[in-house]
């Protein structure tokens, strides 16, 4: 299934605003695929001969480098190029949105009105402080944006601007991050055919659906904390076709039973939770599985392992600029560690990449299987 399939809950943008979101698409390849890459000679040319002639020594670790390279005037005007794409970006894809407000009310509710699966809120929840505080990834109001019963902006900003970004970056949409798990499944687990699936962090349920589209005989529960997130969530899925059963609940305290799912997976929600939930979480991950059930935590390759002292402060730009308070602690994790201490045996877990369909871009994934001795 394509990343972004057409469907009834879309916002429509009329020449103008299509115009508007082509230049942003320009503007972020240009800044992210063009300029970027320039940020490395400007350090060596300029910010690291600076450093040194302010502090008499060579910048020696990453406290230096950050140092050096934000006291850089062509450095701070990328920053503001980068971060001005990335507000133009969600000025330019809220436009359609803002002007059919009340149609993406009325469609919501028609298309939920006599549902093939569910929304289950809880207005009593109380949502993670980083969440709560910060617009993540710049997103207008946040993933907890919620503006009475029937609005549903707050997920299609999510759908319509990660589509942008995703195009901004160079990332094929093709395919689904979904159907790409899927894909590991088959060639790892041969034979494996989960009754019970459970979408972890599913935001506006791009990657819930192909789950119920491609394995019909299961049954596909999805969590996340925003409502309106879920809300846009639910029409989508209805909108395609999918049966999906979508509830508002934490992901590191789900709520449902012991061993109530065969196949549980996140799609890059890790980078957006701290050190300790994320920890949390696949505690949580292996509570929910039965024994010979499968986890899957799929999100962006950032490792800081693996990369020098200065493309870590390069990559570090979006902790403090484009909303990502996690983005330091995701990247410098250690998953395997992590599937282990939540108790999953060492001969079980997978820290492996899995390429998206068209070869565009590699995904960091964490997998391991729970044995019958586990449960």
């Amino acid at each position: 299934m394509e990343r972004n399939p057409s469907h009834a809950m879309q916002a429509q943008p009329n020449a103008d605003e299509r115009a508007r979101q082509g230049f942003v698409l320009a503007l972020k390849k240009q800044v992210g695929g063009r300029l970027r890459p320039l940020i490395r000679n400007v350090y060596r040319e300029r910010a690291a001969p600076a450093f040194e002639k302010r502090h008499g020594r060579t910048p020696t670790d990453e406290a230096d480098m950050a140092e050096a390279l934000y006291a850089d005037d062509l450095y701070q005007t990328w920053c503001r190029l980068a971060r001005t794409a990335q507000e133009m970006m969600w000025d330019a894809v809220a436009a359609p949105m803002t002007r059919q407000r009340d149609e993406s009310a009325a469609r919501f509710r028609e298309l939920t009105q006599s549902p093939n699966g569910s929304l289950e809120q809880n207005p009593e929840l109380v949502p993670p402080r980083a969440l709560a505080r910060i617009d993540i990834h710049l997103q207008p109001g946040g993933y907890l944006r919620d503006e009475g019963p029937d609005d549903t902006i707050a997920g299609s900003l999510y759908e319509a601007g990660g589509a942008l970004y995703s195009q901004g970056e160079g990332i094929g949409t093709g395919v689904s991050k979904a159907d790409v798990v899927m894909g590991f499944l088959g060639e790892q687990f041969p034979g494996f055919s989960p009754e019970r699936i459970l979408d972890m962090g599913c935001s506006a349920g791009s990657s819930s659906v192909p789950y119920a589209l491609a394995l019909p005989h299961a049954e596909v529960h999805a969590i996340d904390v925003g409502a309106g997130l879920l809300r846009y969530a639910h029409a989508r899925a209805e909108a395609l076709g999918a049966t999906v059963h979508f509830h508002q609940r934490d992901v590191c305290a789900s709520g449902f039973d012991d061993g109530t799912f065969d196949l549980v997976v996140s799609h890059n929600l890790m980078h957006e939770l701290s050190a300790l939930d994320q920890a949390r979480m696949i505690r949580e991950s292996f509570r929910l599985l039965r024994a010979g059930g499968i986890v899957i935590h799929q999100d962006v390759p950032l490792r800081y392992e693996h990369i020098p002292p200065l493309d870590r402060v390069i990559f570090g730009w979006d902790k403090y600029f484009n909303g990502e308070p996690y983005w330091d602690e995701y990247a410098r994790n250690d998953g395997h560690k992590m599937l282990r201490d939540a108790g999953f045996q060492e001969q079980s877990i997978q820290v492996t990449t899995l390429e998206q369909g068209d070869g565009s871009f590699r995904w960091h994934v964490l997998a391991a299987r729970k044995e019958e001795s586990e449960s």
